[in-house]
C-alpha cells in the first residue's frame, strides 16, 4: 500500500486515500485525471474492498481499455473482476442481464447515428413531410439532445405546448414515430440505453432490480465527468443512493461539449446535488501538470481565468520555459499567408535534432479551415494526417458486413436488412423492397416476415428466385453462426458471400485495396476482442463494437501507435485528450474563434430559435465554451505553442476584414512578459456621424463597449441609428451623432 500511495504527489494522494463519502477532483490539463481513478481502485483493493462491488464510468471505450489496463499492472489479479465501462456499456449490458424482467427482447440491436438517420428519413417520408428546415440529421440531433435530458416523445410533445414552441411540433411527431419504428425494429440508440435504463430504474415494478445494482456498488469512479450530460448525472445519483461512495473527477475547464448534452454546471453544482442530510461532498483540487512547460501554462492561466463560472485553480509546471523560445505570436495577411507561416515554421523546425521526429499538430476551430494548409503542405512536401475523415465502422465495406451479423441475430432489424439484402447485388430492387414494405404494413408484420412468405406475392418468378437464394444464404449462414469464433465466422462469411469478388469486379468501387485491407481489419479487430474481452459469440462481439461512441475514432484510437513523420491536422473539439510536443492554433480571429454567429448550415438545433442567415449574438455562457476551447487548444502544446491570425479572409468569395480574437487580447493584455507583441488600434480611424459613411460588416469603435461590427443600418428621424454586435456579444442600437464612433481599420502589433 505505502508503495502505492509513494508514486503519487501530495494532491493526487489526499484524493486517493479519501474513501468514505462523496467526492469531486477539479484536476487541471495534464496533471492525471485518470491517474487518481486507477490508484483509487487500486487502493480500495489493497484495503480488501471485492471488485465485484467497484465500478468505473468513463466516456469512450478506448478510455475505459486504458484504465483497465492500468489498474491490472497495479492490481494484476483483482482487477479484472472491477467493472470498468462508458456509460453506454454499463446500460447496455444491465438491459441485456434484465432484458427478461424489463419486458424486452434479448436479441436488441444498437443504432448508430447511420442506422438513426436513415430510420428518421423513413418517418419524414412515411408522414409526407416535404419540409421542415431541418435535415434528418439535425432531427436525430435534436432527438438525442431530448434523449440526455430524459425527454420521452410525449413529454416533448407537452413541452412544444407548455412553452409555445409551435415550430417544434412536427419534431415532436417525428420522434413519436421515430420511437415506435426502433420499438418495431427492436433496436435502441444510444440515447435510449441511458434513458430507458433511469426508465426502468425509476419504474416502481423493478425497484428491487434498481436496489440489486445500488447495493452492488459501493464504491463509484467517473472519469472526465465534466463531460457529463443530464441523464448520465441521474443514472449516477440512482446507482450511488444506497452507499453514496461516489467519486467524479473532471475539470470544468475543459468542458466544450455542450453541442452533445454536457453542461460545465453539472460539475460545478456536484457538491450541491450529491451531498446528503449526513454526508457532504469532500473537493479536492489537483494543479501539478507534468505535461507543459511553465510559459505554456501560464498563458493558459490567464487566458481561462476571464471565466467567471469556474474553479479557481491555476495550474504549475516544474518544467522550466522561456516566454521568447517557447511562445510566438504571428500575425497574417489572409489564410493562404498563415499556411504559409506554418509550413516555413514545421520546416525549419523539422531541421532541429529536438523537432526532428517531434508531435506537431495544427489545431483549428472549424474542419473547413483544413483546405487551406492542405494545399500548401502538399506545395512545400510536408506529410500530414487529417483527424476527422470517416470512422472505421461506418466505412461502406464495414457497415455492411456488420448489417449481415445484425439480420443473423435479430431478423427484425428492418434497417440493416434492407441495406444487405441486395449486396453483392442478387436482383432485388428498391422497388421490390418498397412493395414488401407496403404489403408488411397492410398486414402488419415486419419487413422480414414478409420476405419470409414471398410465395405468397404477386412479384414475379426471377424476383421470388433471387428472395428464396437470400434466405437460403441466410439459413445457411445462420447454421454457422454459433459453430465458429466471430473472427471465424466473419471470414467464413465475405467468402460465402463474395463480397471481395464484388469489390473487386465493380467499378464503382474505389480505393479496393484499401477496402480489402479494411476487411482483414475487421477480423484481427475480432481476433483481438476474442483475447481482450474474451467474447465468444456474433452477439457479444457486436455489443462490443456497436458502443463505440462518435468520440471513439479511428484516429484517436491509432494515434499513439502510430510513426510521428506527419503533422496533424485536427479541429480543436478532437484534440481534447491528447498531447503534442508543437502546437499551432490557427484562425485566431472574431468569427471563427470565438465563433459569433450560426445559421441554418451549420446548427440545425439554433436554427430552430434563429432565422437563418440571421446573426446568433453568443451569451456568456457561450463565450466561456468557446474560451475554454482555446484553452484546451493551448494546454495540448508540450514544448512550443504558435498562435496565429489574419487581417483578411475569403468568405464567400469575396475579402473580407478580420479581427483578432478577444483571447489573444486577453493573453496580451494579463501575460505581461509578451509586452513584446502587444496590440495597438490603427491609427487609421476616422469618426463616423453620418450614416452615408458606413455599410453593414464593417467594423466600428466605441470609447465604452470597444470594437463592433455593423449588422444594420437604420433611418430613424430624427437621428440616424445603426445596429453593432460587440465582441462582449452585447447588440446595441447606436445614434450616429451621440455615440461617437470611429471607423476601425484594423491592429498593428508591435
Amino acid at each position: 500500500m505505502n508503495e502505492l500511495l509513494s508514486q503519487l504527489n501530495e494532491q493526487q494522494r489526499a484524493a486517493v486515500e479519501y474513501i468514505d463519502g462523496p467526492m469531486v477532483v477539479f484536476a487541471g490539463a495534464g496533471t492525471g485525471k485518470t491517474r487518481v481513478i486507477t490508484y483509487r481502485i487500486a487502493y480500495l483493493l489493497s484495503l480488501g474492498v471485492n471488485p465485484y462491488n467497484i465500478l468505473a464510468v468513463t466516456f469512450t471505450n478506448k478510455a475505459a481499455q486504458e484504465m483497465k489496463e492500468r489498474l491490472l499492472q497495479l492490481s494484476p489479479y483483482k482487477a479484472e473482476k472491477v467493472w470498468i465501462s462508458t456509460f453506454h456499456s454499463l446500460c447496455a449490458k444491465i438491459l441485456y442481464t434484465e432484458a427478461e424482467n424489463f419486458g424486452i427482447k434479448k436479441n436488441f440491436v444498437i443504432y448508430d447515428e447511420d442506422d438513426s438517420v436513415k430510420l428518421i428519413k423513413e418517418c419524414i417520408k412515411e408522414m409526407s413531410i416535404t419540409h421542415t428546415g431541418l435535415s434528418a440529421y439535425d432531427i436525430y440531433e435534436m432527438i438525442c439532445r431530448a434523449k440526455d435530458n430524459l425527454i420521452d416523445p410525449e413529454s416533448y410533445k407537452i413541452n412544444t405546448i407548455v412553452f409555445q414552441q409551435y415550430h417544434r411540433e412536427i419534431i415532436s411527431e417525428i420522434y413519436s414515430k421515430y420511437q415506435l419504428k426502433l420499438q418495431y425494429n427492436n433496436a435502441f440508440d444510444f440515447g435510449d440505453l441511458i434513458m430507458k435504463t433511469v426508465e426502468f430504474f425509476r419504474d416502481e415494478r423493478f425497484v428491487e432490480i434498481k436496489n440489486k445494482y445500488a447495493e452492488r456498488f459501493k464504491y463509484i469512479h467517473v472519469d472526465e465527468f465534466q463531460d457529463v450530460n443530464y441523464a448520465q448525472v441521474v443514472l449516477l445519483k440512482i446507482l450511488s443512493s444506497v452507499h453514496h461512495n461516489v467519486c467524479v473527477v473532471g475539470d470544468d475547464d475543459q468542458t466544450i461539449y455542450s453541442w452533445r448534452g454536457s453542461d460545465v454546471k453539472f460539475l460545478l453544482n456536484f457538491k450541491k446535488e450529491f451531498s446528503t442530510k449526513d454526508l457532504q461532498v469532500k473537493e479536492f483540487k489537483i494543479t501539478q501538470n507534468y505535461r507543459s512547460k511553465k510559459t505554456i501554462l501560464e498563458v493558459s492561466n490567464k487566458l481561462i481565468n476571464n471565466n467567471k463560472h469556474r474553479v479557481k485553480k491555476d495550474l504549475f509546471s516544474e518544467i522550466e520555459g522561456n516566454f521568447k523560445e517557447d511562445i510566438k505570436i504571428k500575425q497574417c495577411h489572409n489564410e493562404y499567408d498563415e499556411a504559409k507561416f506554418v509550413a516555413k515554421e514545421i520546416l525549419k523546425l523539422q531541421q532541429t535534432e529536438e523537432f526532428k521526429n517531434a508531435a506537431i499538430a495544427v489545431l483549428y476551430r472549424t474542419n473547413s479551415q483544413s483546405r487551406v494548409f492542405e494545399e500548401v503542405f502538399s506545395e512545400h512536401k510536408i506529410p500530414y494526417k487529417i483527424v476527422g475523415s470517416v470512422v472505421f465502422y461506418e466505412r461502406k465495406e464495414i457497415k455492411d458486413i456488420i448489417s449481415y451479423l445484425r439480420v443473423l441475430v435479430n431478423p427484425e432489424d428492418s434497417i440493416s436488412l434492407k441495406r444487405i439484402i441486395n449486396i453483392p447485388p442478387r436482383g432485388i430492387g428498391e422497388t421490390t423492397i418498397l412493395y414488401l414494405e407496403t404489403l408488411a404494413k397492410e398486414n402488419k408484420t415486419s419487413l422480414w416476415e414478409q420476405i419470409v412468405k414471398i410465395d405468397d406475392t404477386e412479384l414475379s418468378l426471377k424476383v421470388k428466385n433471387a428472395v428464396w437464394k437470400f434466405l437460403s444464404l441466410y439459413d445457411l449462414l445462420k447454421k454457422y453462426k454459433d459453430t465458429m469464433y466471430p473472427s471465424e465466422f466473419i471470414k467464413f462469411l465475405i467468402e460465402k458471400i463474395k463480397y471481395i469478388e464484388m469489390i473487386e469486379e465493380n467499378n464503382r468501387f474505389e480505393n479496393k485495396n484499401e477496402r480489402v485491407a479494411n476487411l482483414e481489419q475487421l477480423v484481427d479487430l475480432a481476433k483481438n476482442l476474442e483475447i481482450q474481452n474474451h467474447i465468444s459469440t456474433i452477439e457479444e462481439f457486436l455489443n462490443c463494437i456497436s458502443l463505440y461512441t462518435a468520440i471513439d475514432t479511428e484516429e484517436k484510437i491509432e494515434f499513439k501507435n502510430r510513426g510521428l513523420k506527419e503533422v496533424v491536422l485536427m479541429t480543436l473539439h478532437s484534440a481534447k485528450g491528447l498531447e503534442f510536443d508543437v502546437v499551432f492554433i490557427v484562425g485566431l480571429v472574431e468569427g471563427i474563434l470565438p465563433i459569433w454567429w450560426v445559421t441554418e448550415e451549420n446548427d440545425g438545433y439554433k436554427s430552430l430559435l434563429y432565422n437563418k442567415n440571421k446573426i446568433y449574438e453568443l451569451d456568456n455562457s457561450d463565450i466561456e465554451e468557446e474560451r475554454r476551447l482555446c484553452y484546451v487548444g493551448i494546454t495540448r502544446a508540450k514544448k512550443l505553442l504558435y498562435l496565429t491570425y489574419y487581417l483578411k479572409r475569403s468568405l464567400w468569395g469575396e475579402e473580407k476584414k478580420c479581427l483578432p480574437s478577444r483571447f489573444l487580447e486577453e493573453i496580451l493584455k494579463e501575460c505581461t512578459k509578451l509586452e513584446h507583441t502587444q496590440f495597438n488600434f490603427s491609427s487609421e480611424t476616422q469618426q463616423v456621424d453620418k450614416i452615408d459613411f458606413l455599410t453593414t460588416g464593417e467594423y466600428v469603435v466605441h470609447d465604452k463597449f470597444g470594437i463592433g461590427k455593423v449588422v444594420d443600418i437604420l433611418k430613424e428621424p430624427p437621428y440616424d441609428k445603426i445596429v453593432v454586435v460587440f465582441q462582449n456579444g452585447q447588440k446595441k442600437k447606436l445614434s450616429l451623432q451621440h455615440a461617437k464612433l470611429k471607423k476601425f481599420k484594423g491592429y498593428n502589433v508591435e
